[in-house]
């Protein structure tokens, strides 16, 4: 029982670093860090791709299931989610190659 106890605890502690994924700059960043990632990892929204009607529904779902975002903060949270990763959002990938037409 002790060992098991001792290995959940390692195990939590080295995915701490996968929370504080490095996320692009910008307004409401430390947010999205404080809400989203207390809970989860970044790829949980990161590998989405939303409208911006779909991240306002995303994020009120996680304040009812317990997510700690003040009524001023959720716009903040979403315009941030849709410049990021909305469906018409463009992640660059470091050494990707480049695609031209």
């Amino acid at each position: 029982m002790r060992a098991t106890l001792l290995t959940i605890l390692v195990s939590f502690v080295f995915a701490i670093p996968g929370f504080s994924q490095d996320l692009p700059d910008g307004p409401g960043k430390d947010l999205v860090m404080k809400a989203c990632t207390s809970c989860h990892s970044a790829e949980n929204f990161t590998s989405k791709r939303n409208t911006k009607e779909e991240w306002q529904d995303v994020v009120r779902a996680m304040i009812e299931f317990g997510a700690e975002v003040k009524d001023n903060e959720v716009e903040i949270i979403v315009n941030y989610l849709t410049k990021n990763w909305g469906k018409s959002a463009i992640q660059a990938v470091p050494g990707a190659p480049v695609k031209h037409r």
